[in-house]
C-alpha cells in the first residue's frame, strides 16, 4: 500500500502548483489577451479600409490577423503541451520523454541531453506517467535556469523490483540548505519533485557536488505503485 501523503506534502506541491498557475495566468494575461485585443483592433481597422475601398490595404490588414492567430494557435498550443502533453495520452511516456528533450535541446542548444532507456513502455502504470513527465519537466527546467550545464543524462530503467528515474547534469552545484536560497523558484521546484515521488509512494534523492554537478533519482518499488 502507499502511505497516505500529509498535509505537508500536499502544502508544498501546492505552493508549486500555484506558481506554476500564476505564470500561466500572467502568460494568458499579459500575452495573449494583448494579442486578441490587437487582433480586434486590426480587423476593425480592415473593415474600414474595405468600407473605404482601400481594398489591398484591408487585405494585408487581414493577412497580418491571420498570421498573428497563427501565432496565439503555437502559444495556446505551447501551454497545453507545458500542462499535460497529447502525446502521453496518445503514444505514453516513452514518445513524451523522447520529444521533451528535443524540445528542450532546441530550445536550449548549448545543453546536450542524453537519454537511457531500459523500460517497456507496458511496464510503466498509468499513474506514474505523469508524475514522471513533471519531474523531467522541473528538473530540467531548474537546470536550464540554474546550473549553467552543458550535459544532462537521463537513465529511465526497471530493475530489482524497483522503479528509477535518474537526472544528472555536470553545472554548478548548490547547497540547498544555503539561507539565501529558501523560498527560491530552485528550493520550491525540488520540493515539488521530491513531494510527487513521495505521494507515489516513491523515494527522492538529491546529491550536488562542486566539480561534479548536480543528480536527482526518484525511485518507486514496483508492488506499491497504483496500476
Amino acid at each position: 500500500m502507499i502511505a497516505a501523503p500529509t498535509s505537508k506534502h500536499f502544502s508544498r506541491l501546492l505552493m508549486a502548483e500555484e506558481e506554476e498557475t500564476k505564470g500561466i495566468a500572467r502568460e494568458l494575461h499579459h500575452d495573449l489577451a494583448q494579442s486578441l485585443y490587437k487582433i480586434k483592433s486590426d480587423l476593425g481597422e480592415a473593415i474600414h479600409q474595405v468600407k473605404n475601398n482601400q481594398i489591398n490595404a484591408g487585405i494585408e490588414s487581414v493577412e497580418s490577423v491571420i498570421f498573428k492567430i497563427q501565432e496565439i494557435t503555437t502559444q495556446i498550443q505551447t501551454i497545453g503541451m507545458h500542462l499535460w502533453p497529447p502525446t502521453l495520452d496518445d503514444m505514453g511516456i516513452m514518445a513524451t520523454i523522447s520529444w521533451f528533450c528535443r524540445e528542450f535541446k532546441r530550445t536550449h542548444s548549448g545543453i546536450s541531453v542524453s537519454t537511457e532507456i531500459n523500460i517497456q513502455e507496458s511496464d510503466v502504470p498509468e499513474s506514474l506517467k505523469h508524475v514522471i513527465y513533471k519531474i523531467l519537466q522541473e528538473t530540467l527546467n531548474n537546470i536550464a535556469s540554474r546550473s549553467k550545464a552543458t550535459l544532462v543524462c537521463l537513465s529511465f530503467s526497471k530493475r530489482k523490483g524497483t522503479f528509477e528515474l535518474t537526472i544528472q547534469d555536470n553545472g554548478e552545484a548548490f547547497d540547498m540548505k544555503r539561507e539565501d536560497l529558501a523560498g527560491s523558484r530552485l528550493v520550491l521546484g525540488l520540493d515539488s519533485i521530491r513531494e510527487r515521488t513521495e505521494i507515489a509512494g516513491g523515494s527522492f534523492a538529491i546529491e550536488s557536488v562542486i566539480g561534479k554537478g548536480t543528480t536527482i533519482r526518484a525511485l518507486w518499488p514496483i508492488r506499491t505503485v497504483f496500476r
